[in-house]
């Protein structure tokens, strides 16, 4: 019998390895595998970039200083909204903490009265009782009874101190805590106010571009000409991004068809809309293939619905741009953000995070540019778009 279970022992132990190990190659392979197509697909946008960049012969000093200067922006912008974040979870960390510190002080502060009580009850109590045993020798039970009570009041004063002790070690933890916790937000803020500092030093900067680049466009056919380029190079990228990335966008298997969401998604923005989609532009020589949105500089701009971002740079005309593809052909654009919170590769689910509002691009005022097209075709947003975002 005995002989009998150790083979059943030994073939089990032999067997299982050998059903686990694919289970953790397959793992393995598939994190390589997404590793690899992440990294193709930077590779391919790079290029595209690069390709774009070679077609803009007719972007100005002016306009290419403006780039670099929103660019700079951006990421201090992402850089900043970082820190804020720690901040808050920092701030978050310690009001525990201090909740903590409260409720130890309170329960050693209990406990030292109980224990003063106790000792106080023990002087009282233990010089008459010393006393009747001394008048009272004689009585051998007495004696027991007045020997176990005194060990078990003995026992629970040292108990009573045990706990004590213990409520001031962890005291003394929480409060050295704290106090790393204030020296970390104390350097999170002074990075904050040297990243503000340099984001408004910045900011002047974009504003003299724009007064160089608004003498540069001084008539209706110039500003009518730098549209149509706009648009074209617009085009182009996302004709660019379809050719060069295929399916290798396309989500995942469990998210919802985009054209299932025809009609309920939410605005990316809370603002409302200052143009509307196929609402006249230029004198009636053009037309808005999508939304403005008018809302402050710095509010969050919110992807519509589950994604993958393929664009995430600056483009003339739209400022810093995002593009998100969710698959089937059907890609959401927001334009003119002051800063990007995702990069190329990422995937987004419906109304996180992805931007901030703000004026890149060339414009006066903060808004959100907000395009959904649908094998590089625009659609009317309003008709995907129906819930509005509260605020």
């Amino acid at each position: 019998m005995l002989a009998a279970l150790s083979r059943w022992i030994l073939l089990l132990t032999l067997m299982f390895p050998l059903a686990s190990a694919p289970v953790v190659y397959a793992d393995s392979a598939t994190q390589q595998q997404k590793a690899r197509e992440l990294e193709t697909l930077r590779a391919k946008i790079d290029q595209l970039k690069q390709e774009l960049a070679s077609r803009r012969e007719l972007h100005s000093d002016v306009v290419r200083q403006l780039q670099q200067i929103e660019t700079r922006i951006g990421r201090q912008v992402k850089s900043l909204r970082n820190i804020k974040d720690q901040l808050k979870a920092q701030n978050r960390k310690l009001t525990r903490l201090q909740q903590e510190q409260r409720q130890l002080q309170g329960e050693l502060a209990g406990q030292r009265e109980l224990l003063g009580q106790q000792i106080k009850a023990a002087y009282i109590i233990g010089r008459q009782e010393f006393l009747k045993l001394l008048l009272n020798q004689q009585n051998p039970a007495a004696l027991g009874r007045v020997s176990t009570y005194y060990d078990y009041f003995n026992r629970a004063r040292s108990e009573q101190i045990d706990q004590a002790i213990q409520t001031i070690t962890r005291l003394d933890r929480v409060e050295s805590e704290i106090e790393a916790q204030r020296g970390e937000l104390q350097t999170l803020l002074a990075r904050e106010t040297r990243q503000k500092e340099e984001l408004e030093k910045n900011f002047r900067q974009r504003s003299q571009a724009l007064v160089q680049l608004k003498r540069e466009i001084n008539s209706k056919d110039q500003q009518l000409s730098r549209l149509r380029e706009d648009e074209k190079q617009l085009q182009q990228l996302l004709q660019g991004l379809n050719r060069e990335l295929g399916d290798l966008l396309t989500g995942k298997d469990s998210q919802k068809r985009f054209a299932e969401l025809r009609g309920r998604l939410t605005w990316p923005a809370r603002g409302n809309v200052q143009k509307l989609f196929g609402q006249s532009r230029n004198a009636g020589k053009l037309r808005w293939n999508g939304v403005l949105i008018g809302e402050s500089a710095g509010n969050t701009v919110y992807a519509v619905a589950p994604g993958r971002v393929a664009y995430a740079d600056w483009l003339r005309g739209y400022g810093l741009l995002m593009i998100i593809d969710h698959g089937d052909g059907y890609m959401s654009l927001y334009g003119h953000n002051q800063g990007l919170l995702k990069e190329v590769g990422d995937w987004v689910e419906a109304e996180e995070p992805i931007a901030e509002v703000g004026s890149s691009g060339g414009r006066d005022e903060a808004g959100l540019y907000f395009e959904i097209r649908h094998n590089g075709k625009p659609t009317n947003p309003a008709s995907w778009c129906r819930r509005t975002r509260r605020g």
